[in-house]
């Protein structure tokens, strides 16, 4: 940590026969800007043990916050969460084939075309027909604007100039790999745009038994941990809580733009546009970070399921059974005295 130190010495001479001369404002002034250097090398002195003990705070140790008096009383809760990670064992790719044309059929007959060829080199891979799956979206009119002659005046009148079709192919695959096969297959027919890439596994329903008994027994173990360490008997569960979610691949990605830091400023008067440079944003696949009890073994390297589970368990406080053994006796000194 830097030490700052500020030293002031100020010496006066003051004349009294001169009384409201301007050497009585003298002293003032620099007094005020003593007081004020000196507010400074505090400021700065405090900014820079600021940070330096900030960034031990930020991080140093979770901070805990204090219970509510009446939960204190009544019940002890623990909790963990326990992570499993699954590989999938099917890969849906949805793609888009869309054809314009002057008529309805027209779109109909191209987009029947690219499918086709498409099909039949995605059967040559091994694909089934019930891996390939075809879901018709819609047809839309387009429209383009035409300069007439109305009343004497020139308008823009917008007018009918075709259709776009949409259809939606699914493909069902088993790895990464075909996935990646059946994808350019697509692109050789000019089919390139992909709505969906999702991620799916038998294996879930298992998996989620065993992502709730990993997380009981963490549970469990920090319960008789800490419970242990500060009472000499156990206090009995009286409740338990449970919440099961299961995360996919897609809403595991981040985005974000790269752009330099900096600015350019421009005269205020100046007529010329600025046109900005398009900056795609990066996608990564960052996967799932929790602070759990229990974790996977390994990185996220690739895209898979994980399924986190999160128990929490509920104690009866010992402060809960002093306060019905008073009530007791409470009562019962109330109702020797009626008697």
């Amino acid at each position: 940590m830097a030490h700052l130190a500020c030293n002031f010495h100020w010496h006066f001479h003051i004349d009294p026969g001169q009384k409201g001369s301007k050497n009585m404002r003298k002293p003032i002034q620099l007094t005020l800007v003593a007081i004020c250097l000196a507010a400074v090398c505090v400021a700065w002195a405090a900014a820079q043990s600021s940070g330096s003990r900030g960034g031990m705070n930020a991080l140093g140790a979770p901070m805990l916050g204090s219970l509510d008096p009446r939960v204190v009383t009544d019940y002890i809760t623990v909790e963990s969460s326990a992570e499993v990670r699954v590989q999938p064992t099917e890969i849906r790719v949805v793609l888009a084939v869309t054809a314009e044309g002057e008529t309805a059929q027209e779109c109909q007959n191209k987009v029947q075309s690219a499918i086709a060829a498409a099909r039949e080199q995605w059967q040559t891979m091994g694909m089934n027909e019930d891996q390939i799956v075809v879901d018709f979206i819609a047809l839309l009119p387009r429209y383009k604007w035409e300069i007439e002659r109305q009343n004497g005046v020139d308008v823009a009148v917008e007018k009918p100039s075709g259709f776009r079709m949409q259809t939606n192919v699914h493909l069902a695959t088993a790895t990464e790999a075909k996935a990646q096969a059946a994808i350019a297959v697509a692109f050789e027919q000019g089919i390139t745009d992909i709505i969906a890439f999702d991620y799916w596994s038998s294996e879930l329903d298992e998996i989620k038994v065993a992502a709730r008994k990993q997380a009981i027994e963490a549970a469990k173990a920090k319960a008789d941990l800490l419970l242990g360490a500060v009472f000499d008997k156990s206090p009995p569960a009286i409740n338990v809580l449970e919440d099961t979610e299961i995360r996919y691949p897609e809403s595991l990605y981040d985005s974000f733009e790269r752009v330099e830091g900096g600015s350019i400023n421009t005269p205020s008067r100046s007529n010329i546009s600025r046109i900005s440079a398009f900056r795609p944003r990066n996608t990564y696949y960052r996967g799932l970070y929790t602070d759990g009890d229990v974790q996977a073994d390994n990185l996220p390297m690739k895209p898979e399921i994980s399924v986190v589970s999160t128990v929490r368990l509920y104690y009866e406080s010992p402060a809960a059974a002093i306060a019905r053994a008073e009530k007791a006796k409470d009562r019962e000194v109330q109702s020797r005295q009626r008697n």
